[in-house]
């Protein structure tokens, strides 16, 4: 059976929100093969590498990270982690967002929806 799901690339925006299907690191940039909820796969490339000392201080601070949010292109992240005294969420570098990535955390891309738009994971645009 073929798979006619839509490919495209993006360099730093989309429109909507996606998983990391696959990660792929360079010396200073980093793309993101990402599967949207409708099964649309996006290249997605970011201006920044893992950090994984950035990644360390959780494990310093016996935290947990079980969830990662990348929003705006890499411009806000942030971690669910749990802790001994319950969950917190923690705003992040992108570099420690990608870290805790190459660590099996799971990770949500958020591209935003244009106003007036319908929800749609399908749409993509050049800008946010």
């Amino acid at each position: 059976m073929e798979d006619r799901r839509k490919h495209s690339r993006v360099n730093g925006k989309f429109v909507g929100s996606a998983v990391i299907a696959e990660a792929f690191y360079g010396a200073q940039s980093t793309l993101l093969r990402l599967r949207t909820y409708g099964g649309d796969c996006l290249d997605f490339t970011l201006d920044d590498v893992p950090d994984a000392e950035a990644a360390i201080e959780f494990s310093r601070h016996d935290m947990r990270p079980i969830s990662i949010k990348i929003q705006h292109g890499g411009k806000r992240c942030s971690v669910i982690a749990l802790a001994a005294d319950g969950p917190r969420r923690i705003d992040v570098t992108l570099g420690a967002a990608l870290a805790l990535h190459q660590n099996g955390v799971h990770v949500v891309v958020d591209g935003g929806l244009r106003i007036g738009s319908p929800c749609s994971t399908r749409t993509i645009a050049g800008g946010v």
